[in-house]
C-alpha cells in the first residue's frame, strides 16, 4: 500500500487542497492505490505556523511516501524533504480525489523548495536526490 497525505480544507476528500500548507484545516491519510481515506488528522486549532509544523510531522509519523499540498514554509519543508524524504506534489486548488488521480498519472508538478527558497539546483528535479519522484 502506498500511503500519501493530502493537506485539505476539510475532512471531505472531494474538498480542495489550499494554496499554502499552513492554511490546511485537515490532513487526510490516503491509500493512493484505492483512494480510501485511512485517517483524518485535524490541525489541532493551532496558529498557521505551528499548524504547518504539526501537519508536516503527522505526515512523517504516518509513514507517507508523498504529500499533496500547496506552497510550503521553510521549516515544514525541512521536516518533509530533508528529514524524511517525503515527495511533495503541487496540488493547490485541486480536490483531494482529483489530486490522487493526477499523482497516479504523473501529472502533478513537484514542490522542489520552500517559499522564497532557491529551488533545486538541478535543471531536472527528478535527478535531484532530495526531490525524487515516486
Amino acid at each position: 500500500m502506498l500511503k500519501v497525505a493530502a493537506a485539505a480544507l476539510g475532512a471531505d476528500p472531494g474538498g480542495a487542497i489550499p494554496g499554502s500548507f499552513m492554511d490546511a484545516t485537515h490532513l487526510l491519510i490516503i491509500d493512493a492505490d484505492t483512494g480510501e481515506v485511512l485517517e483524518v488528522v485535524e490541525n489541532g486549532g493551532l496558529d498557521p505556523y505551528a499548524r504547518s509544523l504539526y501537519l508536516a510531522r503527522k505526515t512523517a509519523e504516518h509513514d507517507c511516501e508523498a504529500l499533496l499540498c500547496g506552497e510550503l514554509e521553510q521549516e515544514a519543508f525541512a521536516i518533509l524533504a530533508e528529514e524524511n524524504c517525503i515527495t511533495r506534489y503541487d496540488a493547490a486548488g485541486i480536490s483531494v480525489n482529483d489530486s490522487i488521480r493526477l499523482m497516479n498519472e504523473h501529472a502533478l508538478g513537484l514542490i522542489t523548495d520552500f517559499i522564497g527558497g532557491a529551488g533545486c539546483p538541478d535543471a531536472d528535479p527528478a535527478n535531484c536526490a532530495n526531490h525524487e519522484d515516486l
